[in-house]
């Protein structure tokens, strides 16, 4: 059922992880691909990245990544998902995002690494148009 062994973990096929969902924090605000997301720059600005298991075994030690462009540098936050059994979903929330570029259009992209002897990498990043508004 769950693979839990290192030889269990490579014979079970297919094996993958998957973005879910983004969701801007405090305000719960669900990122959309479609649409430009209007977000308030706050000093609590915080991210959810919710990611799936989609494959057959458990996986361990998911690094992911969020990177929004600004200038000099880009403002880049890393996490780690302990443990994903398959079928399930995760939720890790991305702090201290800091000072955004605001009022101008940007992107949020989210990165999660593949996992070993994922085929199908496509859904692991995702990118979100995006400005952000002046917050209180």
């Amino acid at each position: 059922m769950v693979a839990t062994t290192p030889t269990k973990r490579a014979s079970c096929y297919p094996r993958g992880t998957s973005v879910f969902s983004v969701t801007a924090l405090p305000a719960r605000q669900e990122l959309s691909t479609s649409t430009v997301n209007i977000i308030e720059s706050r000093k609590d600005l915080a991210f959810g990245v919710t990611v799936t298991n989609r494959g057959c075994a458990q996986e361990t030690k998911i690094p992911v990544t969020l990177t929004i462009p600004a200038s000099p540098t880009p403002i880049v936050r890393r996490a780690e998902i302990d443990q994903i059994n398959p079928g399930e979903e995760e939720t890790v929330v991305l702090r201290d995002i800091g000072a955004v570029p605001c009022a101008d259009r940007t992107s949020i992209r989210v990165d999660v690494e593949p996992v070993p002897g994922e085929a199908t990498t496509k859904n692991n990043s995702v990118e979100y148009p995006a400005i952000f508004a002046l917050g209180p």
